[in-house]
């Protein structure tokens, strides 16, 4: 199961690296020097509202239908059908919501139909993200990993048509972005949809409403769950945005500085907890121990968000003014303490993927709800205060918190051992890859070379502490 999960992992990486920093760095990115950072904050404040409430879009449908089906492939035959009438009906509600509170809110105008927009985008998000869940339960991994990117491939070929051809140069405007989402997602979608009818016989005569009643019903715990998950992860946006006279630029600034936050975690993270959900429910279901796979995975992931963090903190000024035509000292402060929250990140993607898989629910929903408690509390005392950077922190003390309590209930649940040796291993690398900064930091070269000096410091740094078994992984990838 480990070579067969490292084959694949490679595969999904190098794949969205490919893909996932240019549509960032080349199209999102110059969105937002396009628009301004007042106009782009105020939309990523309305993306994040329709992102809180995507809950009643999914339901919990996605987590439920990945373990289900994992566990037993042949139910995708009459599952597919009820999950999609569902889907269609929750996107009812969940229009008719979002633009409700919309109006409570005093959205009015060109802002509305930019909510409408965004929600709608959240609506083919969810379909294609549920469609994607089957073909990775099935274990078609390779095919999971080209629909990741798909929709961005698309986005990417639309964008740079309206960012870069001259016929359009200094006219862009925020709602074309979000039409290109649209047309990127839709497409996407129906082709993640032939894809499933490829892999399994579909038979849309298995709709019945008692079994999307029942169906929901099962899954009712996993929305719970996302809806608290939503809150600690997409609220501070809107909060900055609500609570602060120059709450629009704010944002902004938060905005500017969560997008490498994010695309660190779409690129490791997310991966990783996509295609370790459906494996490790087949190896409990099977019985199969979970500590090797467990603790490769931390050792992909955990040393990359060290050595990120470390040039966050280093370069973070420079980074941000290399990448954004407004960037001052504040935007480095506030994109160097919200990267502080990547590691706390890849720990949750991993355990609490594994607590999932095993049902563990209910102490999940407990564990986020202390979250959102600590987070919402957080922002609302220190947001008025201190702003972009006052979200920041409240984001690294959650996302530590909830790696923290993550790993001690799937210790106490799956009997994992305690490895102190494995502890100062970290503490070991963590010195390694800081002295490793300082160093490049007094060479004074280009931006781009300290970073890749650092990188390069933190791989030299894995393989000094014995992380990686770069012999044994080589062999995974090349033996069939």
């Amino acid at each position: 199961m480990r070579r067969f999960f490292v084959q694949n992992v490679f595969f999904l990486i190098l794949i969205n690296l490919i893909v996932k920093p240019l549509w960032i760095f080349a199209i999102d990115r110059n969105v937002q020097n396009a628009v301004g950072h007042e106009i782009y904050g105020q939309y990523g404040a309305l993306f994040n509202f329709t992102v809180i409430f995507q809950v009643l879009l999914d339901f919990g449908l996605q987590s439920y239908n990945s373990r289900t089906v994992a566990q037993s492939p042949r139910t995708l035959q009459s599952m597919l059908p009820n999950i999609m009438v569902a889907k269609l009906m929750l996107s009812v509600a969940y229009l008719l919501l979002v633009m409700g509170l919309g109006l409570v809110m005093g959205y009015r105008g060109q802002v509305l139909l930019l909510l409408f927009l965004l929600g709608i985008v959240q609506v083919l998000t969810s379909f294609l993200l549920y469609l994607r869940s089957n073909v990775s339960a099935l274990h078609k991994f390779k095919t999971d990993s080209l629909l990741s990117v798909a929709d961005r491939f698309f986005m990417i070929g639309i964008c740079s048509l309206l960012l870069f051809h001259p016929y359009f140069s200094g006219r862009f405007r925020i709602e074309w972005f979000v039409y290109a989402q649209i047309a990127a997602y839709l497409t996407t979608s129906v082709i993640a949809l032939v894809i499933c009818t490829r892999l399994s016989p579909i038979s849309w005569r298995h709709y019945d409403l008692r079994k999307v009643w029942a169906i929901c019903k099962k899954s009712g715990p996993y929305a719970l769950l996302i809806f608290l998950m939503a809150i600690y992860l997409r609220a501070d946006m809107a909060i900055i945005e609500r609570l602060l006279p120059d709450g629009k630029y704010q944002a902004g600034v938060y905005a500017a500085a969560y997008r490498f936050l994010d695309v660190a975690n779409n690129i490791t993270g997310v991966l990783f907890a996509g295609m370790l959900l459906p494996i490790f429910g087949r190896m409990l279901a099977q019985q199969e121990p979970v500590q090797p796979l467990l603790r490769l995975t931390v050792n992909l992931l955990l040393p990359v968000a060290i050595t990120a963090v470390v040039a966050a903190f280093l370069l973070g000024p420079a980074i941000m003014k290399a990448n954004y035509h407004e960037a001052t000292d504040y935007d480095g402060q506030v994109f160097a303490l919200l990267m502080l929250a990547y590691p706390g990140f890849c720990i949750g993607y991993i355990y609490s993927t594994l607590l999932v898989a095993n049902g563990n629910i209910r102490l999940l929903t407990i564990n986020s709800v202390i979250a959102v408690v600590i987070n919402l509390g957080m922002n609302f005392a220190l947001i008025p205060r201190y702003g972009a950077w006052a979200a920041a922190l409240s984001c690294c003390v959650t996302q530590l918190f909830l790696s923290l309590i993550n790993i001690g209930c799937a210790r106490r649940l799956m009997q994992l051992p305690r490895n102190y040796k494995w502890l100062g291993q970290y503490l070991l690398f963590t010195v390694l890859v800081v002295a490793a900064g300082m160093g490049v930091m007094r060479l004074q070269a280009h931006l781009l070379l300290q970073l890749l000096l650092i990188a390069a410091g933190g791989g030299l740094a894995m393989l000094l502490c014995g992380f990686v078994p770069f012999k044994k992984i080589a062999e995974m990838l090349v033996k069939r």
